[in-house]
């Protein structure tokens, strides 16, 4: 839900979960309080997260809320956005100081855990996990809103749960539209990849140009995973994601499975032209700013690579602007383009916390369905509580349709710290259309790095 998907990009939401490797005490025991609701006494609360306008905003109105019902109780929120490496800064001072109750964490998932026998040590949120150092919010009340399932595949760990996932959003194959504009040209809201090239072919030779994305900041990774999901999961059940990508790891560790296979030179051919369509400066386009330009162009631009999280920016920035938000089609059958789901914004609590029972009651409070009711109407997520739907936005038209189609995201190959970073991923910066690499050899070049880590 912030502006940025990875230290540099939004690359893979995810991978913030696993932000940097902290000089952890392996053997530090839990220490929580158990401050009672702080009535005739001075205490702070203090709550952190990354920085969303909208998100801050509407959990500032929650921390209000909760000063009125605990007198003698100050909520003091930190933030910091996700671009420049801010949020993975503030993260790790809060952590290393132990001054923070209520955390936001991009949830590890249980890729983030790979098997004992790889060698590959957890880093980040999942090593804290692993150390003790979250308190398991299993049995507390308010997690009897939610799916247990989903909040297991978002935050668990063995038998617990260390975390409360609140939001979800569609990042990966993210995509907006401009309704008027396409209707101008009579066209429709494309289904597969191969009417998705015809109607920006159409735009181009109206002068229009099709497609805007923040290449400045990376968001170029939002079709290379789209494509790639979409290709990987094909005519799929969406129920067999998690395990599909479970196995994909098993394979490229063991050497079944290599970034040189066809699937994934289909995935470059496909997105090297996709991008032909883009603005000619995308590579200097910023992220922050991304989205206020797309809207304030009207007759321009009709696509723009970005995540569910950006709609209600977009409306505000400019209120008459008549778009939605889709799945990006990668495939050429239009049920396999669906929308990869990402668990996002989700709470913990340090057992460290000096205000563990405040920190629950905040907790609470928040997922209150009221309360929670109306922050998914500020950010435009999509709900994590069956009894709370996801709310019913302009721009929300293909989500409401579509979004029970969606699986998980794509997790990529199981690496560590000592593996160099192309192994778990294409350097797309480098590879054509924002560098001159070839894809074929940006593919060679990821399968050697990850094999000779892996020591196939």
């Amino acid at each position: 839900m912030a502006r940025s998907m990875y230290l540099q990009s939004r690359r893979s939401r995810r991978a913030l979960a696993v932000v940097a490797a902290l000089p952890l005490a392996a053997g530090l025991a839990a220490c929580g309080s158990s401050s009672g609701s702080g009535s005739g006494s001075s205490q702070t609360l203090t709550i952190a997260m990354w920085t969303n306008p909208a998100a801050v905003s509407q959990t500032e109105k929650v921390n209000a809320e909760f000063e009125k019902q605990h007198p003698g109780v100050k909520v003091k929120m930190q933030t910091a956005p996700t671009a420049g490496n801010a949020w993975p800064t503030l993260w790790q001072s809060l952590v290393s100081a132990k001054s923070v109750d209520v955390l936001a964490q991009f949830p590890p998932t249980p890729h983030a855990y790979p098997p004992a026998s790889t060698g590959i040590i957890p880093q980040g949120t999942p090593a804290l996990v692993q150390s003790g150092q979250f308190v398991d919010l299993s049995n507390q009340p308010f997690m009897k809103r939610f799916d247990p399932a989903a909040q297991k595949y978002a935050m668990g760990y063995n038998n617990g749960i260390y975390g409360v996932m609140t939001a979800e959003y569609v990042n990966n194959s993210g995509m907006f539209y401009k309704k008027d504009l396409l209707a101008k040209y009579g066209l429709s809201v494309p289904t597969t990849y191969g009417q998705f090239i015809s109607e920006m072919d159409t735009l181009k030779s109206k002068g229009v140009t099709p497609l805007y994305v923040a290449g400045k900041d990376g968001y170029q990774s939002i079709p290379w995973f789209g494509i790639m999901n979409q290709l990987l999961m094909q005519d799929k059940p969406s129920a067999d994601a998690p395990a599909l990508w479970e196995k994909r790891a098993e394979d490229f560790w063991s050497g079944a499975q290599s970034w040189t296979d066809p699937v994934y030179a289909d995935t470059a051919q496909r997105y090297e032209k996709i991008l032909t369509y883009m603005e000619p400066n995308a590579a200097g386009v910023p992220a922050q700013s991304a989205p206020g330009v797309w809207a304030a162009k009207a007759n321009d631009f009709p696509f723009f690579f970005d995540g569910s999280y950006d709609g209600n920016t977009i409306a505000q920035d400019n209120p008459s602007l008549n778009f939605g938000f889709m799945a990006m089609p990668g495939a050429d059958d239009a049920s396999w383009n669906r929308a990869a789901l990402a668990p996002d914004l989700s709470w913990v609590v340090p057992t460290w916390s000096k205000h563990q029972t405040l920190a629950m009651q905040w907790l609470d409070l928040f997922t209150q369905p009221d309360n929670y009711a109306a922050w998914l109407k500020a950010t435009g997520s999509i709900s994590t509580e069956p009894s709370v739907p996801t709310p019913t936005l302009p721009w929300t038209d293909w989500l409401a349709a579509h979004a029970s189609e969606g699986y998980p995201n794509l997790e990529q190959p199981w690496t560590s710290t000592k593996f160099p970073t192309v192994a778990g991923d294409i350097d797309r910066t480098k590879m054509q259309p924002f560098g001159s690499q070839s894809p074929a050899s940006a593919l060679k070049q990821a399968a050697d790095a990850y094999k000779s880590a892996a020591g196939h």
